[in-house]
């Protein structure tokens, strides 16, 4: 796997360290997963070099890209408990250039009691993953929906923090949260954290209520907003049945161009300051 990573290192042709992002919100359903695999499969597609990690103990994303967490041989839970296992000795690469996983495991689960008596345990996943800064462009973490000590690992070990947000009621349930946990880190942990950008997500058409919401969102948020809209489709549904991202099985449908439209802006626009 090393020498995997080496090569699709040099096709990228990196000049310069890569990026670290959280997907983070502690609200569940709101696109997390489904941004990571379509955002990265996007970003490859560019030609960028992206790995996607799985840290909530749900193992969606994993299942989604077609593996079984029960039978990987190393997962992001071995990596964060033990030691002697290095992050790149879990990694995975899927049947898409330049694109890696880390799968989860349901023993995930039992990581917060298990790095609760770690001394630097905040820091357990930066020390693991920073170093693969200089083989990728760009490092998803799936964060899991909640503000526990696997959420503060991943804000400790990011450049910045995408929040996505879906356009439906109570989208602001938890994102106050999530903001005081930010902060938190940065004064704590890591000044350098920045806010990447807040998306909009599961956008209906058909409701006037879709509108309102993304209204209040951009009046919230400001600038932090991304410009692009990801909006609900039955083929992100689809997703999990076909193991792949979006742009493979449905490469010519509005959620695709959604994701590649959202990895144009993320390209050319400068990281958001909150």
């Amino acid at each position: 796997m090393t020498d995997s990573i080496a090569s699709a290192s040099a096709r990228a042709n990196m000049s310069e360290m890569g990026k670290i992002i959280a997907v983070a919100q502690h609200k569940g359903g709101t696109g997390k997963t489904t941004t990571c695999i379509n955002l990265g499969a996007s970003l490859c597609d560019m030609g960028k070099t992206v790995l996607v990690v799985d840290l909530d103990p749900q193992a969606s994303l994993t299942v989604s890209l077609g593996i079984n967490p029960l039978q990987v041989e190393k997962s992001i839970h071995q990596v964060l408990v033990d030691p002697n296992v290095d992050m790149k000795d879990a990694i995975l690469r899927r049947p898409t250039l330049n694109f890696f996983v880390v799968p989860s495991h349901l023993d995930l689960a039992m990581a917060e009691s298990e790095l609760v008596g770690k001394i630097g345990r905040e820091k357990t996943l930066h020390k693991k993953l920073a170093p693969l800064k200089e083989d990728f462009d760009y490092i998803f973490i799936d964060c899991p929906p909640t503000l526990g000590i696997l959420v503060v690992n991943a804000l400790a070990a990011a450049d910045s923090v995408l929040i996505p947000i879906q356009c439906e009621p109570l989208t602001f349930y938890g994102v106050k949260h999530l903001l005081q946990i930010i902060n938190l880190v940065r004064e704590e942990v890591n000044p350098a954290l920045k806010i990447e950008g807040v998306l909009r997500t599961m956008y209906d058409r058909r409701t006037k209520l879709s509108e309102e919401v993304s209204d209040s969102i951009r009046q919230t948020f400001g600038d932090l907003v991304f410009s692009t809209i990801i909006y609900r489709h039955v083929k992100f549904a689809e997703g999990p049945v076909h193991e792949i991202p979006i742009n493979f099985y449905a490469s010519r449908s509005a959620g695709a161009d959604e994701y590649r439209s959202l990895a144009k802006e993320l390209l050319t626009h400068e990281t958001r300051k909150a």
